[in-house]
């Protein structure tokens, strides 16, 4: 007997290298959904190229973590951002393949391989506090 698991349709999947490559800015049009994929969970994105197509990618838990290092993490606050595609040859599994990282657009590759923020990358709305503007103790409140 054959066991069948559901899977969920996400719409058609942007060709790596075609519709998009190394260098490029795309749009992030969606916050992204969770489906279960060949190889595990996938975080998928709808996204729009530099040419105006929208399609979905997938995006590796490297380039989660970049954008949560650029834009936060809520990834509704994500649609609408501009992100930085690299396609960086990377030995996988024993074949030399090109990997796709997507990260925040003013992002830099250090030489470790991993990504770090530009200086005016952070996205801090209006009211927010940061951690260095907080006091060291908290004043003592009288009742």
């Amino acid at each position: 007997m054959t066991i069948y698991n559901k899977k969920e349709s996400v719409g058609a999947f942007l060709k790596k290298g075609e519709d998009f490559k190394g260098d490029d800015v795309i749009e992030i049009a969606s916050e992204g959904q969770q489906i279960e994929g060949k190889f595990g969970m996938q975080d998928i994105f709808t996204i729009k190229t530099v040419m105006g197509k929208e399609g979905n990618a997938s995006f590796n838990t490297t380039s989660i973590n970049a954008l949560i290092d650029a834009f936060g993490k809520e990834s509704k606050k994500w649609i609408g951002k501009k992100a930085k595609v690299w396609g960086i040859m990377s030995n996988v599994q024993g074949k030399m393949i090109k990997v796709y990282y997507f990260t925040g657009p003013n992002a830099k590759l250090s030489e470790d391989g991993s990504f770090t923020m530009g200086e005016d990358e952070v996205d801090i709305s209006e009211g927010d506090v940061l951690a260095d503007d907080l006091p060291n103790e908290l004043p003592e409140i009288d009742s």
